[in-house]
């Protein structure tokens, strides 16, 4: 799949040409399209989809380039990336193809091997050079104008650093519920929500449920950009960072440590947003303080774009 993602005010005549590698992860996905539709703020973006499942697809590039075949496509010059399927096909269609390396996450290969690492400040990496640390992950959202009656909840599940227990997740959402009268709420689940939990969502009364089974793709992201206040289960890393880039006042729904006596990046990373006023703690209470400032997690894939640009391409 080739997209053209394009700025109309932009001044600068380059033209960027993306190969993106996808893992099938949509939260993967969502980082490498937060980057590129970033980068379309400054300059021309050619992007080219790669499915590391289908290794035809990255593969016959390499192959059409050891041949020397005529009209072949033209050489990227960035190769994007997130997930650790996809460190070897990116660094394989480096070497034969071309272009420049931009990884969105904490690697499992040594970090030098990339031109670009972008890594999480939770992760606490070692320092390097072509390491960046984040605020959070990188996301497509963007803020816009918000209704001051819709709120958003959005449910995880199993996951290997909390304890999920649907009687104490149910009794804080019925508490956001039953304390925010004034709220349309609507909640969304995800795949590791239990099936457990899903049936006793449908019985909830005056909350709108969507099974994200049965939604469509981009109904979270729709409701997202206007909510006005929306709340997380503590393991929903990834929706929690989408809800600040979105420009929501977010809260957390708590759950306990499976192994309270060790940190990990999951509570590293809330710690280090509660500290700096970007979230509230469900114990704090149930109605959020809708004054906080605007996050500056909402300009992250501006700022990482950016630093792409004048690091690999000298664009200022």
């Amino acid at each position: 799949m080739v997209e053209t993602l394009n700025n109309s005010s932009n001044t600068e005549p380059r033209t960027v040409r993306v190969w993106r590698f996808l893992d099938g992860k949509p939260g993967h996905e969502k980082q490498t399209l937060g980057l590129t539709e970033a980068l379309s703020d400054s300059v021309t973006v050619v992007v080219r989809d790669f499915d590391v499942r289908m290794p035809g697809t990255w593969c016959s590039e390499i192959k059409a380039r050891l041949q020397k075949r005529r009209g072949i496509h033209d050489r990227p010059d960035l190769i994007v990336g997130a997930g650790h399927a996809t460190h070897w096909p990116m660094l394989m269609t480096r070497i034969f193809c071309g272009g420049r390396t931009v990884l969105l996450m904490s690697p499992s290969l040594p970090v030098r091997f990339f031109d670009l690492v972008f890594v999480p400040r939770h992760d606490h990496r070692r320092e390097a050079v072509n390491l960046i640390e984040t605020l959070g992950v990188i996301g497509p959202m963007k803020p816009t104008e918000k209704d001051p009656g819709a709120g958003l909840i959005l449910l995880g599940g199993a996951n290997r650093h909390f304890e999920w227990r649907d009687e104490r997740v149910l009794q804080q959402v019925q508490s956001l519920i039953r304390e925010n009268p004034e709220i349309s709420w609507t909640i969304f689940d995800s795949r590791r929500t239990p099936e457990s939990m899903m049936k006793t969502l449908t019985a909830l009364a005056d909350v709108e449920y969507m099974n994200c089974r049965d939604s469509a793709s981009d109904s979270l992201a729709t409701r997202l950009s206007s909510a006005i206040q929306v709340w997380v289960t503590a393991d929903s890393v990834s929706m929690l960072y989408e809800a600040l880039t979105a420009g929501a006042v977010v809260g957390v729904i708590e759950l306990p440590l499976k192994r309270p006596e060790r940190s990990n990046k999951l509570t590293r990373g809330l710690v280090d947003l509660r500290e700096t006023n970007r979230i509230q703690l469900f114990n704090e209470g149930p109605r959020l303080i809708m004054h906080h400032h605007v996050p500056e997690a909402m300009s992250e894939g501006r700022r990482c774009a950016d630093i792409v640009l004048e690091r690999l391409f000298f664009v200022a």
